[in-house]
């Protein structure tokens, strides 16, 4: 009967060992905490036979002989006078004592067990919820990066162009106004070869301030190249755009642009179209751009400094 009831708590403490440590490890795992190999593997099982060997050697042995004294108990006949029955009693309240110490012991531990198995499910949650944080803020830094000029801080030519076939769609589905401005910076080759690359980049940022300056929320200025910038105008009649493109040219030509000892000012051409008194000329994007590219060559050609909306 003794040898019956060790092996079974050995079973049972080793059957235990397993559940718990494999409820540890799953947690891990679906945390992203661990990853399973055979030498993890093998070292659990390794893990989980030296714990059941030490839990049977501190708890089910004791246990066991604490069992044994109560059987003996039980089926002894004695008298509270009989000297080996006052010594069962006293193995007896020793055994129990024991057994009480073990018991706190182990549950103190499950608890500081589960305890710690809870702040390690926050910190996770924590270090999970920042990672998500830090992805969504990346992915909106290099979206912004792929679409803007790094010089002006205005949208970039690839986004021009998706941005003009949704509002050319629009307007064609909705007959909707829409306007579209070109501008070139007049001689500004000059500046790089009389002042240098860095003076013309300064040009180039103080333009765009200007453009942007000019601007509703719903307009959308672009760097298409160079010294040529887009600007689409949603929503916007001709002769509003002509109001807008004679703002940007004034403004440019009274702009002074200072560096160092130098101190100029320089102009602007600009082309305007207008889709909606023209779709029927428009089938493509291809045939806006074309068509603004054309004013803006014109009003280059009519002694730059001009506006041309045809």
């Amino acid at each position: 009967m003794r040898h019956t009831m060790s092996i079974t708590l050995v079973i049972k403490i080793l059957l235990y060992n397993s559940f718990l440590s494999g409820a540890i490890l799953l947690f891990l795992y679906i945390n992203k905490a661990i990853t399973f190999n055979t030498t993890i593997i093998i070292g659990i099982i390794v893990i989980n036979i030296i714990a059941g060997l030490i839990a049977v050697m501190f708890i089910a042995k004791p246990f066991a002989q604490l069992l044994h004294s109560i059987q003996t108990l039980i089926n002894a006949q004695f008298t509270s006078a009989d000297p080996f029955s006052k010594e069962l009693l006293i193995r007896l309240t020793h055994g129990l004592e024991q057994f009480k110490e073990k018991s706190d012991s182990l549950l103190r531990e499950k608890d500081t067990i589960v305890n710690e198995l809870i702040e390690s499910k926050k910190l996770l949650e924590k270090y999970s919820n920042n990672l998500e944080e830090m992805v969504e803020q990346r992915t909106e830094i290099l979206k912004w990066l792929s679409i803007t000029d790094p010089l002006t801080g205005l949208y970039n030519r690839r986004y021009f162009i998706e941005q003009i076939e949704l509002e050319f769609k629009r307007s064609k589905r909705y007959n909707r106004d829409l306007s579209l401005l070109m501008l070139d910076i007049d001689h500004f080759k000059a500046v790089n070869d009389n002042y240098g690359h860095q003076v013309g980049d300064i040009v180039l940022r103080k333009i765009s301030s200007i453009i942007i300056n000019q601007l509703r929320d719903s307009d959308l200025a672009f760097r298409y190249g160079g010294e040529e910038f887009m600007v689409i105008l949603p929503e916007t009649k001709p002769d509003d755009a002509m109001n807008v493109a004679k703002r940007m040219k004034q403004e440019i030509m009274e702009t002074e642009h200072t560096y160092r000892n130098l101190n100029f000012k320089v102009t602007a051409s600009i082309g305007i179209v207008s889709i909606k008194d023209m779709l029927g000329r428009f089938e493509t994007v291809d045939d806006i751009i074309k068509k603004v590219d054309d004013n803006l060559y014109k009003a280059k050609n009519s002694g730059r400094n001009t506006i041309i909306y045809e």
